[in-house]
């Protein structure tokens, strides 16, 4: 029995890793290095001040590719090697 719950408990730390490594909160990410590409889903409602934009890496901000002030709902963003992702107020951002 003892063994059996260090597999249940080793399965369920693997779990959480990839949980952990596949969310995104609030902040600036490089799209590669930071976080993996891929389709990005808010996991909670977002607010009326929630604010997320994707910009070309190296740009500093200043070459938008698309932002977005939602106000409300479950935002989706599709994110690139070679962008920049930021995100405000949005919560966190689970990988799908």
């Amino acid at each position: 029995a003892e063994e059996a719950v260090k597999v249940r408990e080793g399965a369920v730390t693997g779990a959480e890793k990839t949980k952990a490594a596949n969310t995104v909160g609030d902040g600036t990410w490089v799209v590669g290095p930071d976080i993996a590409p891929g389709t990005y889903r808010a996991s909670q409602p977002v607010g009326s001040d929630c604010y997320w934009g994707i910009y070309r890496s190296g740009s500093n901000g200043a070459d938008i590719l698309e932002n977005d002030i939602p106000g409300g709902g479950h935002p989706v963003v599709t994110l690139a090697e070679g962008q920049d992702f930021k995100s405000a107020r949005c919560g966190t951002w689970e990988k799908q």
